[in-house]
Order: C-alpha cells, then structure tokens, then sequence
C-alpha cells in the first residue's frame, strides 16, 4: 500500500473524536508497517487493489475536506491577501523605518526596474508574434546584463499564504 493519508482523512470522517481518530490511524500505520518490506510486485499490487477496494467500499458518504485541500472552502482561495506592491509607496515614514533592510533593496529594484524598463519591453515587442502571444510564458533575457521581461513581480511578489 502506499500512504496512508487518504486513508486517515477519511478515518477523521469516521471518527471526529480525536483519540479515536488517532488509534485507527496508529491501528491503520500498524497495516501499512507490516508489509513495507514486500518484495514480491505480484503480492504489492493484489494488496492495493485490496486495499483500495476496501477504503472505496468503507469510505464515508460525506468525507471531510480540509479548507485547503482542492474541493476545500478555502482553496486558492488567497488572491484577497496579495496586497499590490504600490501600496508600500503610501507607507508612513515611521512604517518604513521599522523595516529598513526591505525599503533599501525595494529601493535599489525600482531604479533598476525604470533603468531596464524601455528594454524589457522593447524585446517583449520585437519577441511577440504577429498575431500577439501564443502563452503565457515570458522570454528569457538575451543579451548580457539584461534582465528577463517583467521581472519586477517574482522580485517583489508576496506570500502565497497569510500567516
């Protein structure tokens, strides 16, 4: 068998009590432990698909998922907390202070950025086909000391996650 994580998932389905929960996944590990030496493939495999057979045949009608998990409430669900990188240039004083090692590189990146600007997009329309572009996918730069197009946003991009 190989992970136990859907299986434990839905053991917390099962189960919303804790202990309970944590003594069919430690009985559940005690399963998995007694065949992780299997060397015969044959024997592996019937063992999944006996063991896939009885997590499909015991799985719980409304399993739980977790808020971050796809088909979760809350999945991909952060473009709300990306704050745009302009709003820093409203910053207070006083605010910047408290993060002065940040504001001095943010510094450094902006007067490249408007040094290697008319560049990057100079060689984004010299690069994109007539007909406009066919993906997403940026050029890398081409001459040396350039930068790539656009590099600003994987610069100063937030966090995925709030914290």
């Amino acid at each position: 068998m190989a992970t136990t994580f859907p299986l434990c998932a839905d053991a917390s389905s099962l189960n919303p009590d804790r202990d309970k929960y944590r003594f069919y996944a430690c009985l559940l590990r005690a399963r998995f432990d007694e065949n992780k030496n299997e060397k015969d493939m044959v024997k592996a495999t019937l063992m999944l698909k006996a063991g896939e057979e009885e997590f499909w045949t015991n799985q719980h009608p409304q399993p739980y998922i977790f808020p971050d998990s796809p088909g979760g409430t809350s999945y991909e669900r952060y473009e709300c907390y990306k704050v745009p990188d302009w709003v820093l240039d409203y910053w207070h004083p006083s605010e910047k202070a408290m993060y002065p090692d940040y504001f001095s590189k943010r510094e450094q990146w902006k007067k490249l950025r408007m040094q290697s600007w008319d560049r990057e997009v100079a060689q984004l329309e010299a690069e994109t086909l007539p007909g406009g572009p066919r993906t997403e996918a940026l050029p890398p730069a081409r001459k040396e000391g350039d930068l790539p197009p656009l590099w600003w946003q994987y610069v100063t991009r937030p966090r995925e996650r709030p914290t």
